[in-house]
Formats: C-alpha cells, structure tokens, sequence
C-alpha cells in the first residue's frame, strides 16, 4: 500500500503515513494524534488558489477594463450615438443654473481631450450640447476658441484610446495588463524617469516595484520552508515499545507473552518487556498470560521516540483498551501562503506600472493593496502604505493625464 502525507493539526508537520481514512495517526514531531481526513493537498491547494484568484479576478476586473460597456460611453438620441460622459456634464452643469459659465466650458473641454484625442462622436455631442444647452456669450466663445486652437496642432497617432472613436478596439484584461507593463518598462521611458523630477505618484510606482521583487522573493521562501518540511518526514522508521506488567497486587508478572505486527517477547523477572521494530503510526498490542484475562491495547507510536505502555493484568475476561486520540484535522492556510503572495505580487507589478504611467488610479490602488497582501518579508508591505499615501496625494496626477 502507498503511503500518502498527512499534516499535524497541532503543529502543522507533514510525514508519510499508510493509514487510510478514518484511522488514527500520531504525529512524529509532537506526539499529537489525529483522525485521517480524505483530503488531497494538492488538489485543496489549487482549489484555494483558483478560489483566491477568481475573487482576485471579480473584484479587480472593472478596474482592469475601464468603459468595457458600450451604454457606459454612448447615449443614443434620436438613433444617432453622443459621447455620455460629455452630456452628463452638461446636464450637471444645468440643474441649478440656465447658463454654461466659462468654469463650466472648462470643465467640458477637459473631457473633450481626456483621450487626447478629438472623435466625430465628440464633435457631434458638442454640436448638440451647443443646440440643446444654454451657454454665456463668453463661456461659448472661450470653448469654440479653445477647441479649434487645440485641433488645429493635434495630430492622431497610431494607437487610439479614446473609446467614442471608430477606430477603437477594447482591449481585453491580458492585453491591458501587458500593454500597462510594456509601456512603463521601456527604457526611454525609464531614462525619462531618472532625468526628470518624479511626482509622488511615480514615486509610489518605484515603491510598488521594490514590493514585486520583495513579494516574489518571500513567496520563493515560503515555498522552499515548505518543501524542507514535506520531505523531513519522508520515511517512517521503526518504533519500539517498552513497559511494566503487573498484577492487581502490584507485583511483577514473569513469562507474560506480547504481540504486536508478528512480533513476540516476554516479560522478565521484573515485569520488564520491549517490543521492537514496529511498522506504522499505530499498532494493537495483545498480553496474554496462564491464569489472567488477555488485554489488548490499541495506541499510538512514532519512530525515534519514547513509546511506553504498562499494563495490569486481571483474572476474568478478556480486556480492550483504545488509547488513540481522536482530533479533527483542520486545513493549514500557511501551506496556501507561498501563492498567495506571488500572486498578489504581481498584481502588484501592474499596479506599478499604472502608477508609473499615471494612467489608471484604481489600478494603482489595486497594486499597493495587493503589495500589502504580498507581505514581502514585511518591509513590502510597509512600502505599499507609504505607495498608497503617495498616491493618494497625487491622485490630481491620473486626472491630468486622462
């Protein structure tokens, strides 16, 4: 029969045993016993990561993928499609005024170019927004005026971010994260960083990339103490039992007969009897003696240790003793704790990234978050609160850049 590892429910040692489920065992380490649950590690361990990640996965995933709903960037009027967040500003900017103020064309403009980009869908709502809503004679002219002399020097590029033009493709969370990473890790924008001054923000993405590094190196060696401590107990060994029989007078029993796994001996003169090279965490032991009742005797025992077992021998019928213990197993969350922290590291890395780039606050965020999940020996996670008070200072940084 295979052996199959099993984990102490006191002090969390792994070591091989071939008992099956349902029977007890005893801990090689700490004399613990405890109950044989039918649990396979690995497969709990991929449970709890996939577990882990899909929560991950939910809780991250709008961040991950802004505007990913088409009703969420246009409205549609009369069939014809207008940029919402365009018209809801507008609408805010009416509730308690008639007129759009120059402060409100200001505000209006920052989101015309908040893709740095200036769409047919944009230039449709504008027109609509001119028809439909009430503008000062200044705030109309400032806007008209600010909106030409801006277009006038624009220039497209290849890469379309702006979610209301045609040519736009919504990206998908992997392609995201990637085009994230290659972005903030390119050397010329590296070099870039190192020459000028950096914002909070950036700061804070420089911290976030120390915590990756120290959050993947911690999950390296919880996975390495893990490993040493799965194969410190790789070979069972052989256990011996030793004890004193005696009779209700006290007295020592001589010629007492003792069986456990086809092993036999005798007790001595003075009671004394060994047992040796026993197989198992377990073993039944029957003493038999002319004269007195039998007594047998379930216990525990471990290999390299001290097993004793006296025994007092009635007249009369036969005696069964089970000193095993019985403990619930419970499932050990230190064994899922090397994963977690290489998975939260590199959440952590995209969280750098978007710090770095100044371009998704919630990304960000998500990042130092996760960096103080990653724990990173602990000096990780305390740069992922100072990153989280640096970017939170800056969040006017993300807005700029929008």
């Amino acid at each position: 029969m295979s052996d199959g590892k099993v984990r102490c429910t006191t002090c969390y040692n792994v070591f091989n045993t071939a008992k099956k489920e349902g029977q007890n065992v005893i801990c090689s380490m700490c004399d613990a016993s405890f109950t044989v649950k039918k649990i396979n590690f690995v497969s709990n361990i991929t449970q709890s990561i996939t577990d882990f990640t899909s929560k991950i996965g939910s809780n991250i995933k709008e961040t991950l993928i802004p505007g990913s709903k088409e009703e969420d960037v246009f409205t549609i009027i009369d069939g014809k499609k207008y940029d919402s967040e365009l018209l809801k500003v507008a609408t805010e900017l009416t509730e308690k005024v008639e007129e759009i103020t120059i402060e409100g064309s200001k505000l209006l403009f920052s989101k015309i170019r908040d893709y740095d980009d200036y769409t047919q869908i944009e230039k449709q709502t504008v027109a609509y927004i001119r028809k439909n809503y009430k503008f000062t004679p200044e705030a109309n002219q400032w806007l008209r005026k600010e909106i030409k002399k801006w277009t006038a020097t624009k220039t497209r590029g290849e890469k379309v971010s702006d979610p209301t033009s045609s040519k736009f493709k919504k990206k998908t969370q992997m392609s995201f994260v990637f085009t994230n990473l290659k972005d903030a890790y390119r050397w010329d924008n590296l070099s870039n960083l190192n020459e000028k001054p950096k914002t909070p923000a950036q700061w804070a993405g420089i911290l976030l990339s120390i915590v990756f590094v120290l959050g993947i190196l911690s999950g390296i060696a919880y996975g390495i103490k893990w490993n040493n401590q799965d194969n410190q107990w790789n070979s069972e060994g052989l256990s011996s039992v030793h004890g004193t029989i005696i009779n209700t007078d006290g007295e020592a029993i001589e010629g007492a007969k003792i069986e456990a796994n086809n092993k036999k001996a005798y007790s001595n003169p003075q009671g004394k009897y060994y047992l040796y090279d026993l197989v198992g965490d377990e073993v039944q032991i029957t003493f038999t003696m002319e004269g007195y009742g039998d007594v047998i005797v379930w216990i525990n025992i471990r290999s390299e240790g001290t097993n004793i077992l006296n025994i007092e021998l009635l007249e009369g019928n036969t005696l069964k003793y089970d000193y095993r213990k019985d403990i619930a197993e419970p499932w050990p969350p230190n064994y899922a704790l090397a994963p977690i922290f290489m998975i939260s590291a590199m959440i952590t890395l995209m969280g750098s990234s978007a710090a770095l780039l100044q371009q998704n606050f919630k990304t960000a965020i998500a990042g130092c978050l996760f960096g103080i999940i990653s724990y990173g020996f602990l000096i990780g996670s305390i740069l992922s609160v100072i990153a989280l008070s640096l970017l939170l200072v800056d969040r006017e940084s993300f807005e700029r850049k929008r």
